[in-house]
């Protein structure tokens, strides 16, 4: 059971230091979480209460007539419903307390094993939603991907009337490997490579290289993949507009139960995480948890679309 936090052991453990450390690890693992809409604040929310994220509806050009007014138009507006229902957290127990927060790299080193796993839950769970989307998906199953697909998926953007500049296309690796092979891009990434050490500050969330035929190419390890005869990798490619991921904060802790907390929010990412410290009486150490809160929804339906391979 949890106990007080003596002043001695409170002194140097500071929950903004480890939460701060966190934002900074976690940024270089995200690819669609820095992708999507969001919709992000830090007020307190209670797992399962249901966010309403309306849009408007559409609108039409209509024939403007000398000396008649303009034609007002009230499209009917809807909204995504995105319910807080995934509460995750990673604890653990630090024993040396005053070692752990003197000893940077020794605070970084828990902080690198505790936040790829929340990233990686939370990734996951965007691209879950795949599956929601309804225009036929490009490719086939068991087939490398080429330049051809890319063209393919181009053109679907394009017959979806998705805007130019937030295109994506979330590859897994082998799909990368495969697309690196191709002959008819040789070039094409000869000359990235030639230039990564121009580009690479400017290639964000998981970009493999600079945009080809107006897609922004990126690359992850949680691309899904069905098992079957053959497997089927679920690349996805999509407009920001097409997901929204809603994060929220817990409530904090009572005053006077012996727990500090912190909660800090990532400009980047738009992630919003939470660090709980109180000393456990019984273990002699500092129980540590990092936890999220956070819902998932799809948002548009003609901004995304899978890619098989």
């Amino acid at each position: 059971m949890a106990g007080n936090i003596t002043p001695t052991v409170a002194a140097p453990f500071i929950p903004e230091l480890w939460a701060n450390t966190a934002l900074e690890i976690l940024r270089p693992l995200i690819v669609l979480c820095g992708l999507t809409t969001k919709d992000t604040d830090v007020a307190s929310f209670q797992v399962g209460n249901t966010l309403h994220v309306p849009y408007t509806g559409t609108f039409t050009a209509n024939d403007k007539t000398a000396g008649s007014p303009v034609t007002l138009q009230q499209p009917t507006a809807t909204d995504t419903t995105v319910t807080l229902n995934k509460h995750k957290e990673v604890s653990f127990l630090v024993e040396d307390v005053t070692q752990a927060q003197a000893n940077q790299s020794l605070r970084e080193q828990y902080m690198k094993a505790t936040v790829p796993a929340l990233v990686n839950q939370l990734e996951s769970d965007l691209f879950a939603l795949y599956s929601g989307f309804s225009t036929t998906p490009l490719g086939t199953s068991g087939t490398d991907l080429t330049a051809a697909t890319l063209r393919a998926a181009r053109k679907q953007f394009v017959d979806n009337k998705v805007p130019q500049g937030d295109r994506h296309l979330v590859l897994s690796s082998k799909d990368v490997n495969s697309l690196m092979a191709d002959t008819s891009l040789q070039s094409y990434f000869a000359f990235n490579d030639a230039e990564r050490g121009d580009i690479s500050q400017g290639l964000t969330n998981g970009q493999v290289a600079k945009p080809i035929y107006g897609l922004a190419l990126h690359e992850s390890q949680l691309v899904p993949v069905v098992t079957g005869t053959p497997n089927s990798t679920k690349n996805f490619a999509f407009d920001p507009g097409a997901i929204i991921l809603a994060m929220r904060t817990l409530p904090e802790a009572p005053a006077g139960v012996g727990a500090v907390q912190a909660t800090v929010k990532d400009p980047v990412s738009g992630i919003v995480l939470r660090v709980t410290m109180s000393y456990a009486a019984n273990y002699l150490g500092v129980q540590v948890t990092v936890d999220i809160l956070y819902g998932v929804a799809k948002l548009r339906d003609e901004k995304g679309f899978v890619v098989l391979s």
